[in-house]
């Protein structure tokens, strides 16, 4: 499989490129860490409150969400999500694991972000047992995620070594 420069590999940079990397990396696990909480928080992350959260509920005085919202809340989520799995999928492949691995989280990242986007269409228009869509979407995004950071954060900062350069001292020793 080729993929980017197989030349470069995040391990392989400078210390100000991996803060970067880093940075980004963290970010997105603040906002990921964000949205569980307010989801949770929303919905209790429960088949049922998921569905009441869509389609309104007596127990909570809310109004199913109109197609308005709905269209709203996909559209920014639309251009939104492929863009970051996009981005972290990029950072997972500039690392040394396996294309086996890279590919298999690539295509259940994406799978999650789909189900994730069509499930509140498919909870209120069409049945409150969508809701278990929506959270095996979620299920999916958060593995996906938590590959992708952790690979790559370990790759950048836990390895001791370089993986494709050869340090100054090891040319020496060669001489």
């Amino acid at each position: 499989m080729r993929n980017f420069n197989t030349r470069f590999r995040l391990r392989d940079t400078d210390r100000h490129i991996r803060l970067v990397y880093t940075w980004f990396l963290v970010l997105m696990l603040a906002g990921f860490t964000f949205t569980f909480f307010w989801a949770h928080s929303m919905t209790d992350l429960t088949p049922k409150g998921i569905a009441e959260h869509y389609r309104g509920s007596d127990r909570t005085f809310g109004e199913p969400m109109s197609f308005g919202q709905l269209a709203e809340t996909t559209h920014f989520h639309l251009f939104t999500m492929p863009v970051v799995f996009l981005i972290l999928v990029h950072v997972l492949y500039l690392t040394m694991a396996s294309p086996t691995l890279k590919v298999t989280i690539t295509w259940l990242s994406f799978l999650g972000v789909t189900l994730d986007l069509v499930s509140p269409w498919l909870i209120t228009y069409v049945s409150p047992v969508f809701a278990l869509t929506l959270l095996t979407g979620d299920l999916l995004m958060f593995i996906g995620f938590l590959v992708m950071f952790a690979i790559p954060m370990y790759e950048m900062w836990v390895l001791q070594h370089p993986l494709m350069m050869r340090s100054a001292k090891d040319v020496k020793k060669e001489s």
